[in-house]
């Protein structure tokens, strides 16, 4: 085992291992465990084809790109509208959801010394990431390493600490009226597409390996949210908070919630930096405007939303992971057609794609995104 293939598999990790991860206890506790087990099973399938599709994609083409350039090249200009839309979309709301939490966190860890409210603590954040995208300074895979693996203790650690607290009463099976509550949070935190073109980067030289990367990539973050959110709401049950750690740091107020915190903390931002420079090398890759006006785009929107009141965790996930996330999926899915039909190169990852498959994995984007307009609509 390579000393690339772990930091490929943990670039994939750290990147899907944020927000989603603090956001499912509180989603789970509402629609009960069943949905969580049902929608992981599924929803972690689907994302590890995408992420094959989009391997396969940028296997098959010699020029750097993301999504929205992918389509130009394969399909047309217009359809490249579509694709950018979806693309900014989704990375405006994951660092939208960055800021809200990473906010709360480091007022969790600050503010019994420094005081100050959570607005002040997501501006800290912000600038902070802000600050390394301007300058360029890509997150080193082995800092992804260490985080991740750090971030597995700290699970472990809650588990361990807070086993005598967890009880049976706390889980509830099902909660009918949120049964779909959990699809657009759960498509959301096992999403990691903006990983996969570096992943492929970092196993430029074995490349018969990407696969397997890009498994337990995707799969691990998966088990380790599923043990993640059991333990949770064995201890916390009715007091979950939105982002989990408020509300266990009540039963276990010990060093635990503060190593929890730093490194969760860490691994948000490390997430948001990824997707704050993917956002910006759509701006430069696929739109070839420059560095400082792309910089500008890729971070100060999201930061925009965040003062105007977008404030909601729950709904940011939601409607990142159900609505961009499944129209991605859906121009991702067509995409490939296109790429096999006139690849520029040889790929070594080949997907089996067929229209039916397709035609039934849009559907369910559909639905999905059919469902989460309605709900935000009627709430």
């Amino acid at each position: 085992m390579s000393k690339n293939y772990l930091l490929a598999v943990a670039t994939l990790m750290g990147t899907i291992i944020g927000v989603g991860l603090f956001a499912m206890p509180f989603v789970i506790n509402k629609s009960g465990l069943i949905p969580l087990f049902i929608y992981m099973a599924a929803l972690v399938a689907i994302q590890y084809f995408l992420h094959l599709l989009f391997a396969e994609v940028v296997l098959s083409t010699k020029v750097k790109h993301r999504l929205p350039g992918f389509v130009e090249k394969y399909i047309n200009k217009k359809s490249k509208k579509l694709a950018f839309l979806v693309d900014m979309i989704g990375a405006y709301g994951s660092s939208l959801a960055y800021i809200i939490v990473g906010g709360l966190f480091l007022h969790q860890l600050l503010n019994p010394y420094l005081g100050g409210n959570i607005f002040i603590y997501s501006t800290i954040i912000f600038v902070a990431v802000s600050l390394v995208a301007f300058f360029d300074i890509k997150m080193i895979a082995g800092t992804e390493l260490v985080l991740t693996s750090f971030l597995i203790i700290a699970i472990g650690l809650i588990t361990w600490r807070g086993f005598g607290h967890i009880q049976l009463a706390n889980y509830h099976l099902l909660e009918w009226k949120n049964i779909f509550l959990p699809y657009g949070p759960i498509f959301f935190a096992v999403g990691g597409s903006v990983a996969i073109p570096e992943v492929c980067r970092l196993l430029a030289y074995e490349k018969e390996k990407i696969k397997s990367a890009i498994f337990w990539g995707t799969f691990a973050p998966a088990i380790l949210t599923i043990i993640f959110v059991l333990a949770i709401l064995g201890i916390t049950g009715s007091n979950t908070s939105v982002d989990t750690l408020a509300g266990l740091s009540l039963i276990l107020n010990d060093g635990v919630i503060t190593f929890s915190l730093i490194f969760g903390l860490l691994a948000i931002i490390t997430s948001y930096v990824v997707t704050a420079q993917a956002a910006e090398e759509i701006y430069q890759w696929d739109y070839k405007l420059n560095n400082k006006l792309a910089w500008f785009l890729a971070c100060f929107i999201p930061y925009f939303l965040y003062l105007i009141g977008w404030t909601n965790l729950i709904k940011v996930v939601s409607f990142t992971g159900s609505v961009t996330g499944g129209l991605a999926g859906i121009i991702l899915i067509w995409l490939v057609f296109k790429v096999k039909a006139k690849p520029e190169q040889a790929s070594v990852i080949k997907n089996k794609l067929t229209k039916p498959m397709a035609y039934f994995l849009s559907l369910l984007f559909i639905l999905g995104l059919v469902y989460e307009i309605w709900n935000v609509l009627n709430k």
